[in-house]
């Protein structure tokens, strides 16, 4: 589960910029909000709000780029470039990328920090969370500063139990655990597990169901592939989108063999006046075929209990389906696992559903740079509060400024 996320000089964001889950003892009690093994309260969903090109998106990249930097970047070539976007303006595009994260696994709260830059990472630190009745402290597991004398790293990693001399295998563009993970490091391999279980629909250049994408046509075989190879979670997905009353009573996935693969023939299975009848994926509307899409990462997310991070969550849905979704994670019997998802969203309605510790507002300043803010850091915001009477009034800002 996370705990919170920053980043600065990362995309539109020049300062430095956080989101948190954790919420303190004034939160309502709901099913919304959950105690961790740590301790911790938490919130199990948390929505981005604003107006377009406010840096919505920006801000939901920073948890999937830290698991690219973690698990994956291990994979690209040794002498390849992070791919990595600073802020463009201000002098900054050449000065380095700050990323960090606190998140929890069995109890143990880590905080994992990175600064970087696209010819290689900088700094890298993890700590884990000593918390006493009289103070917080961190200690270290593992660190290691670029130092531009030498031109080598200065490496620590004597509590993490590292193999000897694996300071020597570190590159430059991949992370300790990407690599540690691969030498079957157990605690590295936990941690890899983790986050593992971040699922995501948010690319380098943005949201893979964008029509301006390539990717975009590829989003359905892969994902009715998916289906095809996960039965359980199939039928959870027909069970669903019955439910939510769009004629369905199923889909059927036929896998044909061909010389360079397979072609998929998916069919959605309609009931009319108590008989079948089955029409071509591609004759359902745009509404159905996100839904397939979505209850892929939702499905997933919630049967492991990890984290869903999921931009422009309404398009091609009706408001009330967004809410549908999204109360799959505030619900125990849905989600036993206290799964979290982070979404943004343009479906304002879905403040009316929220507490203002779950609502996280993003804006441009004067100067072009994205800022946001949690609902309940702004004073005067009271827990009973139409938020969203008030958002659509201008009352919280992040609205769009049309001239």
């Amino acid at each position: 589960m996370i705990h919170s996320f920053s980043c600065k000089n990362f995309y539109s964001f020049q300062k430095n910029t956080t989101v948190s889950f954790v919420v303190n003892e004034n939160a309502p009690i709901n099913n919304g909000y959950f105690k961790s093994p740590s301790g911790a309260r938490l919130s199990k969903v948390e929505t981005v709000i604003g107006p377009n090109a406010s840096g919505k998106t920006n801000l939901l990249k920073i948890v999937p780029f830290l698991k690219w930097i973690i698990l994956d970047s291990f994979n690209i070539n040794p002498s390849a470039p992070i791919p990595l976007q600073p802020f463009m303006f201000n002098g900054l595009k050449n000065k380095p990328t700050e990323l960090a994260v606190e998140f929890e696994i069995n109890g143990n709260i880590y905080l994992y920090e990175f600064v970087l830059n696209n010819n290689r990472i900088l700094s890298e630190e993890l700590k884990v969370k000593n918390k006493t009745k009289q103070r917080v402290t961190y200690k270290m597991f593992f660190s290691r500063h670029w130092n531009e004398e030498n031109e080598k790293y200065n490496f620590e990693g004597k509590n993490f139990g590292l193999p000897r001399g694996f300071e020597n295998l570190l590159r430059s563009n991949a992370s300790v655990i990407g690599s540690a993970s691969r030498l079957n490091h157990k605690e590295s391999q936990e941690i890899a597990k983790y986050w593992q279980q971040v699922e995501t629909n948010v690319i380098e250049a943005g949201w893979i169901g964008d029509h301006l994408l390539p990717s975009a046509t590829q989003q359905l075989p892969e994902v009715f592939n998916f289906y095809s190879e996960n039965e359980v979670l199939k039928k959870e997905a027909e069970k669903l989108l019955s439910r939510f009353d769009l004629g369905l009573e199923g889909f059927e996935i036929e896998k044909q063999k061909q010389e360079n693969g397979f072609l998929l023939n998916i069919r959605a299975t309609h009931l009319f006046n108590g008989q079948k009848y089955y029409l071509p994926i591609q004759y359902e509307s745009s509404g159905t075929k996100q839904l397939f899409i979505l209850l892929k990462t939702i499905l997933q997310v919630l049967t492991k209990g990890g984290v869903a991070i999921l931009d422009e969550f309404d398009v091609n849905l009706h408001p009330d389906m967004v809410l549908s979704l999204f109360d799959l994670f505030i619900q125990p019997e849905t989600n036993p696992k206290n799964a979290q998802i982070l979404f943004s969203t343009h479906s304002h309605l879905v403040l009316s559903k929220l507490d203002k510790y779950q609502i996280v507002l993003t804006e441009k300043n004067k100067d072009g740079s994205s800022e946001s803010w949690r609902l309940d850091e702004m004073s005067g915001v009271r827990v009973d509060d139409n938020y969203y009477s008030k958002y659509i009034a201008g009352a919280y800002g992040a609205i769009p400024k049309i001239n």
